[in-house]
């Protein structure tokens, strides 16, 4: 049984760490923009001693894989894997995209869910996630980088009832809604800042059923480009 589980999520401009005890979730969070490494292993000892527990105690670990931002994610990945490797603690790492599906899924129980998050002024990552009735996401193979133009098609392409979460420009979601076609029904939400509950969900959705826990976990690069 996992009774301790520790999340670390540094994708953003914000450094987020929770911490799962006895089923109740307690959360540490700093914004630092270009300078987590200056406050994440403060905020972990914070945490740690304001629950009198030490990293021994932990059964799981969790993290967010990314995409993200290139050097913030790889100071909270690098974290993660030193406690893993030096306590022999198991870790779950979780696709950013699928945290999205999982918040978008809180707020609007809608379970297909558009995930995006933009890379740059001309790329967006895409994926389409679909919850079943188990609490678990798929849609890990459709995540891929995207121009705004392919992003629209593959939108506009779609049927049926979903939620649109993403950090993108209004702009682009006035374009996606006058594209709609009559039979795609999409309600739109804005990403929040944090995504660390969302990631526990998750993996405690996972262990609940009996998901085999990797080894090892690829940070979520995703340069494929399709057109």
């Amino acid at each position: 049984m996992q009774n301790n589980i520790l999340i670390i999520d540094t994708s953003t401009e914000y450094c987020l760490i929770s911490l799962k005890m006895n089923n109740i979730i307690y959360n540490k969070i700093q914004y630092s923009p270009c300078s987590h490494i200056k406050y994440i292993i403060k905020l972990l000892n914070n945490l740690l001693k304001e629950n009198n527990i030490t990293l021994s105690q932990l059964n799981l670990l969790g993290y967010n894989l990314g995409p993200g931002n290139f050097t913030s994610l790889r100071i909270g990945i690098a974290v993660i894997e030193s406690i893993s490797y030096i306590f022999n603690t198991p870790k779950i790492g979780v696709s950013h995209l699928m945290i999205l599906a999982e918040q978008s899924w809180k707020i609007t129980n809608i379970r297909n869910v558009i995930s995006i998050i933009k890379c740059n002024k001309n790329l967006l990552y895409f994926s389409i996630y679909k919850r079943n009735y188990k609490g678990l996401w798929i849609g890990k193979k459709s995540e891929c980088l995207l121009n705004y133009n392919d992003c629209l098609k593959k939108i506009i392409l779609l049927q049926g009832k979903f939620a649109l979460i993403s950090n993108i420009d209004s702009h682009i979601k006035n374009n996606i809604q006058k594209n709609l076609n009559k039979n795609l029904q999409i309600i739109f939400l804005k990403k929040k800042i944090s995504s660390s509950e969302d990631i526990i969900t998750i993996i405690s959705n996972f262990i609940l059923n009996k998901k085999k826990i990797k080894k090892y976990y690829k940070i979520n690069y995703i340069k494929n480009l399709f057109y």
